[in-house]
């Protein structure tokens, strides 16, 4: 366990002020009636681990991305700017809006929103997910952001547009000071006693929605759906969610790690392998990644259940429709859309999947809310035909998806990155639902299906209670 050192340096002041005096006029100037914008100042800074200072500061939300390669980490806490929205009508309007606030911004390059979307906007949610909209994007008002081997401070205020120089100064300079925080405690060895788990359905109620799901496909009504489990963990006291993603994150490689914590005893967060797409200017990329099998307990194991999967039939259709919807989906908004040649092995901490890769260019004209409203679900999540295959997810399980499998990830000018809200938990004052989910194709069995999910959920299960079963 280390205890991380926080720089005592001082935040030039002479950089905020030269930064305010550059932006706040331009900024200003493009300020309607009603519709005030943010103005960032950004400060390279000291090494530092973002997610332990996360946790040193006690604004909400809290909100925290990591992508799969290890190039960028961003922490931040408060809103400088949300958009957000319940209408599932009104998505695009808000995709919308925020696209065009990063298109035209002095301070474009500068501007990061984080935050996703729930996994089916139409349905109704439980009480659990409350504190999370259909939509939510936040810009968050104090940012530590690490890009490869630099670290970058930021912070911000919202202008109306009657604010002066030395006031905008004084406000920003403040908020710097604060990002210099005492030391927070370490992860701990060992998370509070799980005095409960309860999963839902149970495996009664596992069974007969596979065999309800196979009859589906024998009666070729659809070719895959993808069921999921919620095992709920009861816990002796609550559990601090940074700490619990902590600890995620030190034991899955090749993952996205993403919190969205709307306030103290609610959070979202997850450590998903999975990438929906991620755009840079007209370039759009994806993956088919799903069929799993669990590691083996050395090299030469390992090894040989990578060929298996390789060579299993059920599995390789299972991809195969995965692919297919993406070809589909791609073919939809992109030109020239090239799928990589035989699937690949993607090897995690635990298990083992099938993925191929996806590429194209955009069509002239695409909106980043068209390509989630194109892209989400994928096959992988939902299942073949995706509208048949939702349909019976919403008819046999018997709790609400929320944010689970819906899209998470980071928007900026002319580039985004979206993960598959997969592999996630709700965190919830003393109760930590863990959220997983299998594929169902010709060929499934329930007791099969059931223990993928069981090694997909091993890693939280490990962290959380060094090995419950």
């Amino acid at each position: 366990m280390s205890v991380v050192k926080y720089s005592s340096k001082i935040i030039e002041s002479k950089d905020v002020r030269n930064q305010v005096n550059r932006f706040l006029p331009r900024i200003k100037g493009m300020i309607q009636s009603g519709k005030p914008l943010p103005l960032l100042v950004t400060c390279r800074t000291v090494p530092v681990d973002i997610l332990r200072w996360l946790k040193s500061h006690s604004l909400y939300p809290r909100l925290y991305w990591y992508d799969r390669e290890g190039s960028m980490e961003i922490g931040g806490y408060g809103s400088l700017m949300t958009v957000s929205e319940d209408d599932p009508s009104r998505f695009l309007t808000a995709f919308g809006k925020l696209s065009a606030m990063l298109d035209k911004h002095p301070q474009k390059d500068f501007l990061r929103f984080l935050g996703g979307m729930s996994f089916s906007p139409q349905e109704k949610q439980d009480n659990r997910w409350e504190d999370f909209p259909g939509f939510w994007f936040v810009l968050p008002e104090v940012m530590m952001l690490r890009i490869n081997e630099d670290y970058f401070v930021s912070a911000g205020v919202l202008l109306e547009g009657h604010e002066d120089v030395n006031e905008t100064f004084t406000s920003i300079l403040e908020s710097l000071k604060k990002t210099q925080a005492e030391n927070p405690s370490p992860t701990p060895d060992q998370f509070p006693a799980i005095i409960t788990r309860t999963d839902h359905p149970d495996y009664t109620g596992w069974t007969n929605n596979v065999d309800t799901s196979l009859h589906e496909i024998s009666e070729g009504k659809i070719d895959k759906v993808v069921l999921a489990r919620r095992t709920d963990l009861l816990f002796e006291k609550p559990v601090d969610a940074v700490d619990y993603l902590h600890a995620l994150k030190d034991a899955n490689d090749r993952c996205y790690c993403f919190l969205l914590q709307p306030r103290q005893d609610t959070a979202f967060l997850g450590a998903t392998p999975e990438r929906l797409f991620k755009t840079e200017k007209n370039l759009l990329v994806s993956e088919a990644a799903c069929s799993t099998v669990v590691r083996g307990a050395d090299p030469d194991e390992d090894q040989r259940r990578s060929a298996w999967l390789l060579q299993n039939r059920k599995e390789l259709s299972e991809h195969g429709f995965v692919t297919g919807d993406l070809l589909e989906k791609f073919q939809q908004i992109t030109k020239n859309a090239c799928l990589s040649g035989q699937p690949k092995i993607l090897q995690l901490a635990n298990v083992q999947h099938l993925v191929s890769n996806i590429s194209g260019v955009l069509e002239n004209g695409i909106s980043i809310g068209e390509i989630v409203s194109i892209m989400h679900p994928t096959a992988a999540v939902g299942g073949y035909p995706g509208p048949a295959a939702t349909s019976l997810i919403k008819r046999l399980e018997p709790f609400g998806r929320g944010w689970y499998a819906g899209p998470v990830g980071i928007i900026s000018h002319e580039s985004a990155e979206m993960a598959v809200g997969i592999r996630s938990s709700l965190v919830t004052d003393r109760v930590i639902s863990l959220f997983t989910g299998a594929g169902i194709v010709q060929g499934s069995t329930p007791e099969s299906e059931w223990q993928e999910i069981e090694d997909k959920m091993s890693t939280a299960f490990k962290v959380l209670s060094g090995g419950l079963e």
